[in-house]
């Protein structure tokens, strides 16, 4: 049986035979250090990644049942709020929710941005010790009154 840390080489040299787990035609591979990574450039906050910090907890207290679904409207657009009532009314219905007390949480939040008008948001959801996943994508879009808001256009979470 191949170990992980072996590797098949076809090669004219003699394998060294220092290797204990090592065939005659398998190489053990080097441990090669991992190298130090910089600190994050983004570990700073950004009005960005702020805003999109509180969307997700938003989010993530609606879904929880301790905020109510309305408050979303004004931040997503109509088809993506449609969605998230229509989903949130079938897992209400659904008996295999587990109707929990314990305080929804946010994660993490990571912001991808796509282009300067574009962002996408990736978060994860604790709640009772459980995990989920958030995916959002963010677009600046142009208000009534002539100003910008950045709007959830899309939304998926598992």
């Amino acid at each position: 049986m191949k170990t992980a840390t072996a590797l098949l080489v076809r090669t004219i040299a003699e394998p060294p035979t220092s290797s204990v787990h090592a065939s005659p035609d398998q190489w053990a591979l080097p441990l090669v250090p991992m190298p130090r990574l910089a600190p994050r450039a983004l570990a700073q906050p950004t009005p960005l990644r702020e805003k999109a910090s509180t969307f997700v907890q938003a989010l993530v207290e609606v879904m929880a049942g301790d905020r109510p679904v309305a408050q979303m409207a004004a931040w997503m657009s109509a088809d993506v709020y449609d969605q998230l009532v229509q989903r949130l009314s079938v897992q209400a219905r659904s008996t295999q929710v587990l109707h929990s007390r314990s305080a929804a949480r946010v994660g993490s939040v990571h912001v991808a941005m796509i282009d300067e008008l574009s962002a996408e948001i990736a978060a994860r959801m604790v709640q009772s010790g459980r995990s989920r996943a958030l995916a959002v994508r963010l677009d600046l879009q142009q208000t009534l009154r002539g100003g910008q808001q950045w709007r959830c256009t899309a939304l998926t979470w598992g």
